[in-house]
């Protein structure tokens, strides 16, 4: 019998954002513009220069890069993503979508100057996804990826424990992969110790159990560069179980139940003053294809 890694078994549940479209552009976060700006500088971007978007969503990213006058082919899996991102980006002949999955697309060999992917690249089979990455730049061409990481802090720490207590009497076996948060300068930390292997800074910061890191990236690419934006949120227990539901964590639980773990998570809230306080960093890793 063929065994199955952790990373594996969560990509299954990429494809499961296309349900939840209309949420999902709701209450998820968008990106910092001046984190955009630095990956600009970084590939030396300017106005009509071909870049690529890997999961573009909802079009967040998508509409950052277009407003920059970037020339954007945007792919996505979800045909409801796409249909939102459509209503974001408005009509602009700047943005092409493409429907499929990365793996699958048929794409230009050394066709863009970048290859952009916000909260996506994850879901990618790394034994495809880094290499075929690097196939789509050209030489020199800027790989650009961007995420958000919940960081440790005094203000969040009963919620956080306290949702993990939760999740452990609700969902034990999903319970078992939740990493811990993590203070900012363990996370820069370990991207230096990383440094080498674009894959493996990746999989440091995603910090899920996707098994991102393969060999073979340390040669495709370098000049390996983290940027980060920390900002502090507020949220009411409303605000974090809707934003709960576009996760692919509520997703892993068995739906018999999520009622009780949100109703035992309000009752959390409320007892801790009705409201989260907490730190969340924007992420940004730039490499060159080599």
């Amino acid at each position: 019998m063929l065994s199955v890694s952790s990373g594996e078994s969560i990509r299954r549940f990429g494809q499961v954002f296309d349900d939840v479209a209309a949420a999902y552009d709701e209450v998820r976060p968008s990106y910092p513009a001046s984190l955009v700006d630095t990956a600009m500088e970084r590939g030396a971007l300017v106005a009509g220069s071909r870049v690529l978007e890997v999961g573009s969503g909802t079009g967040k990213l998508t509409e950052l890069l277009a407003a920059r006058g970037l020339d954007v082919d945007a792919l996505e899996p979800g045909p409801n993503m796409i249909d939102a991102a459509r209503k974001r980006v408005g009509t602009t002949g700047r943005v092409r979508f493409h429907l499929g999955r990365f793996e699958d697309v048929s794409l230009p060999e050394e066709g863009f100057a970048a290859l952009f992917s916000a909260t996506a690249f994850h879901w990618v089979d790394p034994a495809v996804g880094w290499s075929k990455a690097a196939s789509h730049l050209e030489p020199g061409g800027l790989l650009a990826l961007l995420t958000h990481c919940g960081l440790e802090d005094e203000g969040s720490a009963a919620a956080d424990e306290g949702f993990r207590a939760l999740l452990r009497k609700h969902a034990p076996d999903v319970a078992k992969d939740l990493s811990p948060s993590r203070e900012l300068e363990e996370i820069l930390a370990g991207v230096e110790e990383r440094r080498a292997n674009a894959s493996a800074v990746w999989d440091w910061v995603m910090h899920e159990h996707h098994d991102l890191a393969t060999d073979d990236a340390a040669g495709l690419f370098e000049d390996v560069e983290v940027a980060t934006e920390v900002s502090t949120l507020e949220q009411t227990a409303d605000e974090l179980r809707d934003h709960f539901r576009t996760t692919s964590l509520y997703f892993r639980i068995d739906p018999a139940h999520r009622a009780a773990l949100e109703e035992d998570d309000r009752r959390l809230v409320e007892g801790l003053g009705g409201t989260v306080r907490f730190s969340l960093a924007a992420v940004l890793m730039t490499a060159r294809r080599r």
